[in-house]
């Protein structure tokens, strides 16, 4: 998009920003005299439907602009807040940016149907898929009725400085969550605003899952490969990172500067089976030493503790795993809710080498076996190293 493309205003096309009026029809037509840089001053913006945003577009949001899903304005599979407008096209939506606001998803006005496999609204806020040089950043998102963010089929993507905040927690309430065929990308400065935020994973990268639940709707399955993840933090979120392959290999992945309590995991690797809808029969795993394979993972610098007292360990490694490295993680046991439970669980895997310290020996787990440690401090953690 060339710079000199001039800006449009929204309140250009009729939208009035009061809380009252349905402003949807007026920023789509915005959004639909593309290309452009499309500015939203500030006020509150009641949507009655989905926006649905072209290629080279860029949406600037005031801090001060609300962008609220209206009451009833979300009931079918596709429907979301934001979405971009190409889902299914040969080629992809390209250079689609997105900054600044806020994005309010208003689940108690747009529920999720009550069965897990039930057709209707999946939840999800803001959804992309098949995208390529996606750009959001310094947006709150809050309020959403399952996912936040939801990528899938997107490369070369950059997500920074996003914000959570819920006035109504609700169950599967992913902050950033990627799906399959996602690669080439950033995650950066993702925090929640309060405790209890996000109710789910802060950032999922789930290269396989349940599509046909109701808030998968729309996602796929398939490998998620080059993702940068760093600075993430929150207090008494249910998860801060989740690493889940069933089929499709998650690789190169980096981890950096974890920070904040949980309630289940700092990095979680189970293959969905603390989920309510199995991706697996555990008596028949989908390859002869296990289950997915998490490939060349390198996290450092986390410093955690439990906020709930249960057993789960902090790090879940429950997938096979190839050239895993942990660096300098820290589990603050001075406000650990749990600190007789262990920090490391590994198991349903078969390891040519594990070691814990760089002058440990590394030593073989066969698949049967169980490695637990209760250390605060692993400083250095080697899996399978090439």
């Amino acid at each position: 998009m060339p710079n000199s493309t001039p800006s449009k205003k929204i309140t250009d096309y009729g939208a009035r920003g009061d809380g009252l009026a349905d402003d949807r029809e007026a920023i789509q037509r915005a959004l639909d005299a593309r290309p452009g840089h499309i500015e939203i001053p500030p006020g509150h913006y009641k949507i009655g439907g989905t926006l649905r945003i072209h290629a080279h577009t860029r949406l600037s949001l005031a801090p001060q602009a609300t962008l609220a899903l209206a009451d009833g304005a979300a009931r079918t599979a596709d429907d979301y807040l934001l979405t971009n407008a190409n889902p299914e096209a040969a080629t992809a939506d390209a250079g689609i940016t997105i900054e600044g606001g806020i994005w309010d998803g208003n689940n108690a006005g747009n529920p999720r149907p009550p069965g897990l496999f039930d057709a209707g609204f999946s939840g999800a806020m803001l959804h992309f898929r098949n995208v390529t040089g996606l750009c959001l950043r310094n947006l709150h998102l809050r309020d959403a009725e399952a996912y936040h963010l939801r990528l899938t089929h997107a490369r070369g993507f950059h997500i920074e400085t996003i914000r959570f905040s819920s006035t109504r927690v609700r169950p599967n309430n992913d902050g950033v969550h990627l799906g399959g065929h996602c690669e080439d990308g950033v995650i950066r400065d993702i925090k929640g605003l309060h405790p209890g935020v996000t109710g789910d994973d802060m950032v999922a990268l789930n290269a396989d899952d349940a599509l046909t639940r109701t808030e998968v709707n729309g996602m796929t399955c398939g490998p998620i490969r080059n993702i940068h993840i760093e600075d993430i933090e929150a207090e008494g979120c249910h998860s801060f990172v989740r690493l889940l392959s069933v089929w499709s290999p998650v690789e190169n992945i980096t981890i950096r500067k974890v920070r904040g309590t949980c309630e289940v995991a700092a990095i979680n690797c189970d293959a969905a089976r603390g989920c309510r809808v199995p991706l697996f029969d555990e008596a028949a795993p989908p390859f002869p030493d296990g289950v997915g394979l998490l490939r060349n993972i390198d996290a450092s610098d986390l410093l955690v503790a439990k906020s709930a007292n249960n057993s789960i360990a902090l790090l879940r490694f429950e997938t096979r795993m190839e050239n895993v490295r942990l660096h300098h993680f820290r589990r603050d046991l001075s406000r650990d809710q749990a600190p007789g439970q262990p920090t490391l669980r590994l198991r349903h895997v078969a390891l040519r080498e594990l070691r814990l310290g760089t002058t440990a020996a590394g030593r073989e787990v066969s698949f049967g076996e169980c490695v637990e440690s209760a250390a605060a401090d692993i400083p250095d953690l080697f899996i399978n190293p090439q």
